[in-house]
C-alpha cells in the first residue's frame, strides 16, 4: 500500500512487502527525494519517531517532517489495526511468492 508518491509528493512511502512475520518487522519505506540513500524503517524503529527525528534523519524542512509523519502515523495504524495472524499469513504468502516456499 502507498501512502503517497513522488508525483505529488517529495516523498515516496509505502508498507513494504518484504516485512516479517511480527509486528516490529513491519516495513515502511519512507523515501525523500532530496537524499539520496533509500531509507526503510521497522514497525519498532517507529515507535518513538518525532517530528524532530525526521528532520535529522532527511535534512528535510518542518513542514516536510510534518508530511512524513502523517504517512509514518498511517503506516504504523494500519499495522496496529492488523491481527498477529494476519502478519504471519502474509508472510507466508510473501515467502512462496519470492522464493517458492515457505520459509522456516
Amino acid at each position: 500500500m502507498s501512502y503517497s508518491r513522488w508525483s505529488n509528493s517529495n516523498w515516496y512511502s509505502f508498507y513494504n512487502t518484504s516485512s516479517g512475520p511480527v509486528r516490529d518487522e513491519q516495513v515502511l519505506s519512507l523515501w525523500y527525494a532530496g537524499q539520496g540513500e533509500l531509507r526503510d524503517w521497522t514497525y519498532g524503529e517507529l515507535t518513538d519517531i518525532t517530528v524532530v527525528d525526521i528532520i535529522k534523519e532527511y535534512e528535510c524542512s518542518s513542514i516536510e517532517a510534518e508530511e512524513a509523519f502523517g504517512y509514518i502515523t498511517s503506516f504504523k495504524q494500519d499495522v496496529d489495526d492488523t491481527s498477529d495472524k494476519e502478519l504471519a499469513d502474509s508472510y507466508r504468502q510473501y515467502c512462496v511468492t519470492e522464493f517458492g516456499k515457505e520459509l522456516e
